[in-house]
């Protein structure tokens, strides 16, 4: 069944307006018509499941049949902070992650990431990682749309990790076996986890990490990309204590 994105939808009457390029796209990609069924999300765990009843010519009314909370959803409460990727790297990272159940990506600048954006680049960009996010979102059925944080500094970035998450730092130089953290931390839902750039962090970010409460972990000898090594471990985390596998 066909799934839309409609934040905060507007119900009367059991009747659910949807506007927009939603709107747009039920009427004239899918050509969807009256007496089809449709699955509206609000990106926060609701879904809405109904019929049509009435087109317009910029707006589609369904007629709500059932509400209900998203089944497809991590028990884990994931924050990936990634370090800014080259050219579309950052979108596919964005994509993947929201199908491998993440919860928050925070992009960040580090010492080794690439050249800084200016205010309007990063505007732009955070607009289309959000709608990568939304389309992410519907494709796998989830009913809840990642949170994409704006660009941060890498020092803003450690600031926002709670003190009552599992804290880890993926560093290719040193660090314990994700494996071991993993068992001693059993009943930690909630995790964030920092991934670095393309030429690794310094010793002094990594220092700074420590001071913070983060542990460093490494996945193995093999040097990852950083879009394979983010990738690589929330999958892992997903199979270890979430729903994959």
């Amino acid at each position: 069944m066909p799934r839309f994105y409609v934040p905060a939808p507007p119900i009367e009457s059991d009747l659910l307006k949807i506007v927009g390029n939603e709107a747009r796209h039920i009427r004239r990609v899918l050509r969807l018509k009256a007496g089809d069924e449709i699955i509206v999300f609000d990106g926060l765990g609701k879904e809405y499941e109904g019929a049509i009843v009435e087109e317009g010519s910029s707006s589609v009314v369904i007629k709500v049949q059932k509400i209900f909370s998203s089944k497809r959803e991590s028990p884990l409460e994931v924050t990936l902070a990634q370090s800014l990727l080259k050219g579309e790297k950052m979108d596919t990272l964005i994509q993947k992650a929201t199908e491998l159940g993440v919860k928050e990506i925070i992009p960040f600048l580090s010492s080794r990431s690439v050249p800084l954006l200016g205010k309007s680049g990063r505007l732009k960009r955070h607009r289309r990682w959000a709608r990568i996010a939304i389309e992410a979102s519907k494709q796998c059925g989830r009913g809840m749309v990642p949170r994409i944080a704006s660009l941060q500094d890498y020092s803003e970035m450690l600031q926002t990790a709670s003190s009552g998450s599992l804290r880890l730092i993926l560093w290719e130089k040193e660090g314990a076996k994700l494996k071991k953290v993993l068992e001693k931390s059993i009943g930690k839902t909630k995790i964030f986890f920092i991934i670095g750039p393309e030429g690794g962090f310094s010793q002094e970010e990594v220092e700074e990490a420590k001071r913070k409460g983060f542990i460093i972990v490494t996945l193995g000898k093999r040097i990852l990309r950083a879009e394979t090594a983010s990738l690589c471990f929330l999958s892992i985390l997903q199979y270890d204590r979430g729903d994959v596998g």
